[in-house]
């Protein structure tokens, strides 16, 4: 889910170009008793000890102006401690640093198995739509696009340039939008569209990891959104009830 994203992009993020053959990011997996624990450890430059204890806070970044908001880690935080989880880190200054997830293992009725997929309904895309997905993550927007595949899906990381193109007369069917985001957010980019294009703006589905400002909370409570990580299911569903008016 989106926990494991962040941490694989945070990992490639922390590892300078060049000197391919010596760097590395592993994921490992074990059972340790009850809980199943994931890490994920590169080769960067690792965290300095004066702050790696703050680096699950919000808003707390090292990453240079523009290229994050300090939210992802404290999002995954929260979520696996949601979970009844735990996300620990260690690092070590010019060696790289490990992140660690342990998770509850679920409880079946079943011994030897972690867990067991209900069957669900098929969702049928009835209608195909064209929609913007607008998401500073790469990655999440590849996702989108591959659980969508059957609608006409573009995908861009800025939401200026979203922004630029509805201006210039580009016309969707549906925007799913992250809310947070460097240089212009999901909630900036649905006011300027008000301004400038209000039937866009009403369009706009929300993709959210944690709402953690007042004002962002506030926003959603009339607004469609969708909680990350989300399930492939849940997110077609919602875009056919907006393309079909349901």
């Amino acid at each position: 889910g989106q926990v494991f994203l962040n941490l694989v992009v945070n990992a490639a993020q922390a590892i300078r170009e060049g000197d391919a053959e010596h760097n590395e990011i592993r994921i490992d997996t074990r059972l340790d008793g009850a809980r199943a624990v994931i890490e994920i450890s590169d080769t960067g430059a690792g965290i300095p000890p004066e702050i790696v204890g703050r680096i699950f806070d919000a808003f707390f970044t090292t990453k240079a102006i523009g290229v994050g908001t300090g939210l992802g880690l404290a999002i995954c935080h929260r979520i696996v401690t949601d979970m009844a989880g735990e996300l620990t880190v260690r690092s070590e200054l010019g060696k790289g640093t490990t992140f660690s997830v342990a998770l509850p293992v679920a409880e079946t009725d079943h011994p030897g198995v972690a867990a067991r997929l209900l069957p669900t309904a098929p969702v049928v895309d009835a209608r195909i739509g064209r929609i913007l997905v607008v998401d500073d993550e790469t990655l999440v927007g590849t996702s989108v696009k591959r659980i969508l595949k059957s609608h006409d899906v573009h995908v861009l990381s800025n939401a200026k340039e979203a922004l630029a193109r509805c201006v210039a007369g580009e016309a969707y069917d549906l925007i799913l939008c992250d809310l947070m985001m460097p240089d212009m957010t999901g909630m900036e980019l649905h006011r300027e569209l008000m301004r400038v294009g209000p039937r866009m703006a009403g369009r706009m589905i929300f993709m959210t990891g944690g709402a953690f400002t007042p004002e962002a909370r506030e926003f959603l409570i009339t607004r469609d959104h969708i909680e990350k990580p989300f399930n492939s299911a849940d997110l077609r569903r919602l875009v056919q009830r907006h393309l079909t008016g349901g």
